[in-house]
């Protein structure tokens, strides 16, 4: 179990050194969000802004500390124009990721504005893609079971792979690169096919969308509903600005390393246990919890442990993550009332009421089970949809032309 995102109010209180009616103070004045309860005694408290506050009270913070801080959700550390974050969510380079969702357009719409800046209403069918002879022995060999766990780490060595054999010097002297960062989501995209009991690799078929490709290659059915929903989720969770595995990407990006390299970086941060396994965590534990009726349970865990639990509670959106409200009323479309998922919809109502927010890793154990999609689908749609912000983020990176390389403040 991760570290705890809420604290207690005896543990707020130990922490601040202040009577309770402070914090009820600090409550009231927006500078510590809480998970309400009934009884006040029994609500919880963000971690985050108890410390922030907590150093406040010890004093002005110097240079290096605040420089240290700024690790920690703190002050902007990179110039960037890609994406911006504000209440209503992300902003591609000033278009509302959530607007562009809801506008129906297609995926490959918004991967070229993010790659190129440039912005095509209605882009023609990515070209044809052929995967690299060298890699048939790689995916040969993996295809056997392939454990939902495991498609993470999977896609990284994927990606390794695909910048070998020269690819990845052609990329850097020959200015390909948004032809190896397409080439890289559809292969991310054939992969979910391991997934399947076949555990075959699928090939796309020609002139064939990225949302219908992916519906394809893990197992769902295919309708105009499914599409619109697989791009409405691909789009939200194109960028998210300097998220770990982003800034990842562009540390790789900064040391001159090619897109492949960058994303299989991006990819092995995505994956730690408070991310992107974060979906496989819900599927196999959360869901089925509602299946069996354990809903106090589960209640409890998010209560007591916020995000780092279940993706809930996301720091940068204090009145919940609209790009997971977007994913669930998706989703919510596509569920018939009578299935047994349907039961998420009243329990979130319930969480949402104690002041707890779905959030992505959340909403996308949602979507890819109501539309059938293989278990650990979830995972590679996150991962593959965030790959083309990973792209953007290295490229710019590149044009920047400074390696990033901060300093340790040493403290033995």
């Amino acid at each position: 179990m991760t570290q705890k995102d809420y604290l207690t109010l005896k543990e707020a209180l130990v922490r601040l050194k202040v009577k309770p009616t402070t914090i009820y103070s600090y409550v009231s004045r927006g500078l510590i969000r809480r998970i309400t309860q009934s009884d006040p005694r029994k609500s919880s408290y963000a971690r985050e802004d108890v410390d922030r506050l907590a150093s406040r009270k010890r004093g002005r913070i110097g240079s290096a500390a605040a420089a240290e801080s700024s690790m920690r959700w703190g002050e902007p550390v990179i110039q960037s124009t890609i994406t911006y974050i504000g209440h209503a969510g992300p902003v591609y380079r000033n278009r509302s990721a959530i607007e562009l969702a809801n506008s129906g357009v297609a995926f490959e719409s918004v991967a070229l504005l993010l790659y190129t800046g440039l912005w095509q209403e209605d882009p023609p069918p990515w070209p044809t893609v052929t995967t690299p002879e060298d890699l048939a022995p790689f995916l040969a060999a993996h295809q056997g079971p392939v454990s939902p766990e495991d498609i993470g780490n999977l896609l990284a060595m994927v990606t390794l792979a695909l910048g070998m054999k020269g690819r990845g010097a052609i990329e850097m002297n020959e200015g390909n690169s948004v032809a190896a960062a397409r080439m890289i989501v559809l292969t991310m995209v054939g992969c979910i096919g391991l997934l399947l009991p076949a555990r075959k690799f699928v090939e796309r078929l020609p002139a064939e969308s990225v949302a219908a490709y992916v519906l394809r290659a893990s197992g769902a059915k295919d309708s105009p509903a499914a599409r619109r929903a697989v791009n409405a989720a691909m789009i939200v969770l194109s960028d998210h600005e300097l998220a770990a595995a982003t800034f990842t990407a562009r540390v790789a990006a900064s040391t001159n390393a090619t897109l492949f390299n960058c994303v299989a970086a991006a990819i092995s941060s995505h994956v730690g246990f408070t991310v992107g396994t974060a979906t496989n965590s819900i599927e196999t534990q959360l869901l089925d919890e509602l299946k069996s009726k354990k809903l106090i349970e589960a209640l409890e865990l998010i209560r007591d442990y916020g995000a780092n639990r279940f993706g809930f509670n996301h720091p940068l959106y204090s009145e919940g993550d609209p790009r997971a409200e977007l994913i669930l009323e998706t989703a919510r479309t596509l569920i018939d009332s009578r299935s047994a998922l349907a039961n998420i919809f009243p329990f979130l109502d319930t969480v949402r009421k104690s002041g707890a927010r779905p959030g992505v890793a959340l909403a996308l154990a949602v979507l890819t089970r109501a539309l059938g999609m293989a278990p650990g689908s979830a995972t590679v749609l996150w991962i593959l949809a965030r790959s083309t912000g990973w792209v953007a983020h290295a490229l710019e990176q590149r044009s920047q032309a400074f390696m990033m390389r901060p300093r340790a403040r040493y403290g033995g």
